[in-house]
């Protein structure tokens, strides 16, 4: 994975680690999730087209745009036929360029893009979670037999003074009357 940087000063990036902390996000996290979504804000209606690169074209849209020129050139008043009849020729459009012009059917490279990064955040999210779940909880979880110091006003270990519940174990039951 790559990384991008954006200058911002002090006051700024201590904001939205409180913005990211306020979400319940690591600020990584609120970062990508912003991005993607501004990128589909910025561009919906704001138009964008380029050229592919050759290495972003497949084999068989490689193969597809040689058989459209000869096609083209090869066949006397190609454009005046019909979709259907340009396709019974064996003509197929390619897309060549990057454009978020699309039908309303299809999403556009930007919402792919977007999609795509914002999916790379979630995936480190659930990864995040499913850690955190398989190791952190069920390591502090109370055991059915075991008795624990939930409230202590002294400085002993007890959930309420942050503890977690294994060093909230009492050892003596003795100590708990």
């Amino acid at each position: 994975m790559e990384n991008l940087k954006i200058p911002v000063t002090k006051k700024q990036l201590y904001l939205l680690e409180r913005i990211a902390k306020n979400d319940d996000r690591r600020l990584e996290d609120l970062i990508n999730l912003v991005f993607s979504t501004g990128l589909e804000i910025y561009f919906c209606e704001r138009g964008i087209c380029f050229e592919k690169d050759k290495e972003e074209l497949t084999e068989d849209e490689k193969k597809q745009i040689k058989i459209n020129k000869k096609l083209i050139n090869e066949t006397e008043n190609f454009w005046s036929l019909t979709d259907d009849e340009q396709k019974k020729l064996g003509y197929k459009k390619v897309e060549t360029q990057y454009s978020n012009y699309s039908s309303y059917s299809e999403k556009s490279f930007i919402d792919k893009l977007a999609d795509e990064i914002r999916n790379n955040a979630l995936k480190l999210i659930k990864e995040d979670y499913k850690d955190i779940e398989e190791n952190i909880i069920k390591e502090n979880t109370p055991k059915e037999d075991k008795i624990y110091s939930l409230v202590d006003s002294t400085n002993k270990k007890s959930i309420v003074n942050g503890n977690t519940w294994e060093q909230s174990e009492v050892e003596n039951n003795d100590e708990t009357k």
